[in-house]
């Protein structure tokens, strides 16, 4: 769980970082804020804080931080050297085009494209008309390092760089209020939409449970992730008409708390861009990366951000496509043709990754599909071994030969080879334990890689739900709290405190409040134990009894 997914809006609308050149025509409208959040939330807190002076049109053109380290030649040559001639072809397309660069696994579809944003910076570019979209922030975070290392960090963190939920953010904290969001708007991660859902379904159907919740919730952002909003007759196509109903109900309790779950950034932005384009007519060139992966709304957003100039360039690998289930279609690219009839393509076909061997087998399975986007893949490394092929009859069997064949091949390199040598894949982190068991009984040290992250451990979610709970007491966080650790509050009082709330239309919280009263029937153990920590704080202690491995405590106050 990301620790700021309550981030107010309201403390982060303020930005000083710089102001650039007027790149509007002389009979529109300028916007004067328009240029004036490129470090917004997607760069470091570090550079948001650096006051940068703007660059002048000289300046623009080399588009070099004086601060980056001395070289003796310039980025864009350095970057010519070092690309494939298809590389260099699509880095160098036209300004003022649509272009889309396929790029198989290991063709350096990354360094293209970072390529790509260093040569439109060469060519007059600001960097804050520059957007580029990623699929995680890990890739952002990664890209931006690069660019600064070439360019840098001043000139990098100009871009407006992000994944599309923090880039359609941006532009509502500074331009929400064109549409009437309000201010202060907060962030629904996963569980609090959850929470939400959880609330709706006992409304609409009181014998739910946490399996219908789920899959309430992924009906629902499925059908925003197409633009179907609960009103829309469209949307019974998808589902059904209590769906529906929990959809709009879903809705009406997150304008009711102030929040936004990440499919409404993208929506909402995308309201934003359509009714009030001036806010993105300073954007010259859009970038997007991996966008086999994109839905609906995310290719829509693209084209709202390049309405003024079309320039466009996108990066993607059809065989690469496996969020379909997150509704990403891979029929943007053909879409993205029919919408631009000028729309290039430059296909990247040499690997830099793979053995011959393995690239061999890959395609051997990607071209069964008849209806692919045929493209090439040849390989720049030698064939390499074979890739072996060991039917397992189960778990605990393949484990043991994975093992074996560790084993063998360090005693084959006469201990050349180390375990940290070795890395094992598998689909799912819940596969791991048969192999983790076999590497114990062989004295092989290893470590797992990935697994649950810090902000999802389970007493730590529970803290951080405790921390926003003092925040806000409308948050729907108030629910996770509320019998962690136990207090006698089960299911049937909490269905009962939240009918209450329900019935008279206020949160949670109030609900309790009138229970301690004695306005809500409740448990008079609860009621005592409840209204001696009424007075000003949130507390709890937790230990192995309730589930955790360590022993915590945290006592938060807050003013009544």
């Amino acid at each position: 769980m990301d620790p700021l997914r309550h981030y107010s809006s309201s403390q982060s609308v303020k930005d000083t970082s710089f102001e650039v050149e007027d790149v509007y025509e002389d009979d529109e409208l300028t916007l004067q804020q328009s240029n004036s959040f490129a470090q917004a939330d997607v760069f470091p807190l570090q550079e948001q804080q650096r006051t940068v002076s703007p660059l002048s049109p000289d300046d623009t053109k080399v588009a070099v931080d004086k601060k980056a380290p001395h070289r003796s030649s310039s980025p864009t040559h350095r970057l010519r050297l070092s690309l494939n001639e298809r590389q260099l072809r699509a880095v160098t397309f036209p300004l003022q085009s649509q272009l889309q660069i396929l790029a198989g696994p290991g063709t350096g579809k990354t360094k293209t494209l970072i390529s790509r944003v260093i040569f439109l910076l060469s060519q007059g570019v600001h960097p804050s008309n520059i957007i580029v979209t990623t699929f995680t922030v890990k890739a952002a975070n990664e890209m931006r390092e690069r660019i600064a290392a070439m360019v840098g960090p001043s000139v990098a963190s100009r871009l407006v760089l992000g994944t599309f939920h923090s880039i359609a953010r941006r532009y509502l904290i500074k331009y929400g209020y064109l549409i009437g969001l309000p201010t202060g708007f907060q962030i629904a991660d996963e569980t609090d939409a959850l929470h939400f859902i959880q609330s709706v379904m006992k409304e609409v159907d009181p014998e739910s449970d946490k399996n219908d919740c789920r899959h309430a919730r992924n009906a629902i952002s499925n059908m925003k992730s197409r633009a179907i909003q609960p009103s829309s007759l469209s949307a019974l196509e998808y589902t059904t008409q209590e769906m529906m109903q929990v959809y709009s109900l879903y809705q009406d309790k997150l304008a009711e708390a102030n929040f936004l779950d990440f499919d409404d950034l993208l929506l909402k932005c995308m309201e934003l861009l359509r009714t009030n384009p001036l806010v993105v007519s300073n954007i010259q060139a859009v970038l997007v990366d991996e966008f086999q992966d994109t839905n609906v709304v995310q290719y829509q957003l693209m084209k709202l951000f390049a309405t003024r100039r079309s320039n466009i360039t996108i990066v993607g690998d059809p065989d690469q496509s496996i969020y379909a289930f997150r509704a990403a279609e891979s029929t943007n690219l053909m879409r993205m043709r029919q919408d631009f009839q000028d729309t290039s393509v430059v296909s990247l076909e040499e690997n830099y990754r793979s053995s011959g061997h393995i690239l061999n087998a890959a395609l051997a399975v990607i071209q069964q599909d008849t209806e692919r986007i045929q493209k090439t893949v040849l390989p720049n490394h030698d064939e390499g071994h074979m890739p072996v092929f060991f039917p397992a009859r189960n778990p605990y069997i393949e484990a043991r030969h994975i093992v074996k064949e560790i084993q063998r091949l360090i005693d084959f390199s006469c201990g050349m080879l180390k375990p940290h040598d070795f890395a094992i894949l598998v689909r799912s982190a819940r596969l791991t334990r048969p192999i983790e068991s076999e590497l114990t009984k062989a004295g092989i040290d290893y470590r797992i890689v990935g697994g649950f992250r810090f902000w999802e451990r389970e007493e730590i979610k529970l803290l951080v739900n405790y921390l926003v709970v003092v925040k806000s007491r409308r948050s729907p966080a108030l629910l996770d709290i509320i019998n962690s650790p136990r207090r006698g509050i089960g299911s049937v009082m909490q269905a009962a405190l939240l009918n209450h709330a329900n019935a008279y239309q206020v949160p949670i919280w109030d609900a309790i409040q009138r229970a301690i009263d004695g306005q809500v029937r409740v448990n008079a153990k609860v009621r005592a134990s409840s209204s001696e920590r009424s007075g000003g704080y949130v507390g709890c202690s937790m230990g192995k009894r309730d589930g955790f491995e360590g022993a915590y405590s945290i006592f938060l106050c807050y003013s009544t």
